[in-house]
């Protein structure tokens, strides 16, 4: 094989890779696979919380109000502790990446300016404590939360 055509091909092989990680985060710590985090929602979230997060008749909006989740650690914790967060088939990586992609997609006004992103690390360890009471809890915790 020709070096050019060796080089053309790896060279490919680099922008197809570096295209499916189209989101980085600020502290370069965290890619997000938009195409593939999109994907797991559609497959493992919308079902409840629908195609533009508005959610159901007793789901929980994420439009505009998923952000406000990250005011303080209980409710950042809550995010990856409600069963369909803890039980999910997705691994800690995508599931990291997939709540990341909901807050950047779905958040708007609600994300706090200095947004610390899910970690793989801080996934695993916090849906190994799955919520069971997530109706009152979860009232609990927005009634803390500073809403505007």
């Amino acid at each position: 094989m020709s070096t050019l055509r060796v080089f053309t091909k790896r060279a490919l092989w680099g922008v197809f890779f570096l295209s499916s990680f189209q989101t980085i985060a600020a502290d370069n710590t965290l890619a997000i696979n938009t195409d593939r985090a999109k994907f797991n929602y559609q497959m493992f979230c919308q079902g409840c919380h629908t195609p533009d997060g508005t959610g159901g008749k007793s789901v929980p909006k994420i439009k505009n109000f998923i952000g406000y989740f990250l005011q303080n650690d209980i409710a950042r914790e809550y995010l990856v502790r409600v069963p369909g967060s803890a039980n999910s088939p997705l691994n800690d990586q995508q599931l990291a990446e997939v709540l990341n992609w909901m807050i950047i997609e779905f958040g708007g006004e609600s994300v706090p300016k200095n947004m610390q992103y899910y970690t793989t690390n801080e996934v695993a360890k916090l849906r190994q404590q799955p919520l069971f009471e997530v109706v009152d809890y979860r009232e609990m915790l927005v009634k803390r939360l500073k809403v505007k």
